[in-house]
């Protein structure tokens, strides 16, 4: 069986990044398997799949954060042989899974460790997305909710003016409530820069993206406008092998 067209149609817009056959590697362990992915400027790809099939390995290799071969584009350029600080500076920001906030230091501290050197802080655009964390700027990290947590991570990652925003699981472990208001936030932050998000809540995926590619075993096996997708449920689902999506977040 020849492998699956993961590829871009000739309508759609051009690449901020571009993986081609690209493995990666925890130890000994061989996770991903020839990824393949396209990701348009200016739009938003979520990456489905289910647990432990290399989607948070697939935003790591991309920040050289695991060992890797392969070819990784971004703006042109091919980054599969730089060190993480250059990948950075280039203008690709990270939300990780674990938010990874310093609980130790402030929310102004944590703001102030994000900013990339010689750059231009976008602080008006992040406290009018995150007002609450405007208020809190003296409060130690590590006494904000989760939900205010994610917030700061995410306001961490746009703070600086990137070109592509990478997004792990930004609603994983929160309430429905919060889950609504961190998508509210990433629907208009998605009108600042590239994203492509890992994402297990199959509901927030369809509101927020533009395309949606699917992992199964290290491999990227469909990639479709979400539009199309959300007409075919069936085959996704079979894909996934997920129930019902978390309420809150389809409307």
């Amino acid at each position: 069986m020849s492998p699956p067209d993961t590829s871009l149609s000739r309508e759609e817009p051009d690449l901020a990044l571009e993986l081609a056959g690209v493995h990666a590697y925890l130890g000994e362990s061989h996770i991903l398997q020839g990824v393949s992915l396209r990701v348009p400027r200016h739009r938003v790809t979520v990456l489905l799949g289910r647990n432990g099939v290399g989607k948070t390995t697939t935003m790591r290799a991309i920040l050289g954060l695991v060992r890797r071969t392969g070819r990784i584009t971004f703006a042109g350029a091919d980054i599969a042989g730089e060190e993480t600080h250059d990948i950075v500076a280039r203008g690709i920001g990270y939300v990780p899974e674990d938010r990874d906030v310093f609980h130790g230091l402030t929310v102004g501290e944590n703001l102030r460790l994000a900013v990339r050197r010689g750059g231009q802080p976008r602080h008006d655009l992040v406290f009018e997305l995150f007002p609450e964390l405007k208020k809190r700027t003296k409060h130690l990290a590590g006494t904000l909710s989760g939900g205010q947590q994610q917030m700061l991570s995410l306001a961490r990652g746009l703070l600086n003016d990137n070109e592509l925003l990478l997004v792990d699981e930004p609603t994983k472990g929160l309430a429905p409530v919060v889950v609504r208001e961190v998508v509210e936030v990433l629907e208009r932050a998605a009108g600042q820069t590239t994203v492509l998000m890992v994402e297990q809540n199959l509901a927030v995926a369809r509101r927020l993206a533009d395309h949606i590619a699917v992992m199964v075993d290290g491999a990227v096996v469909l990639r479709e406008p979400a539009g199309r997708l959300a007409e075919d449920d069936g085959a996704v689902r079979a894909y996934l092998s997920v129930g019902s999506a978390v309420s809150g977040a389809s409307s």
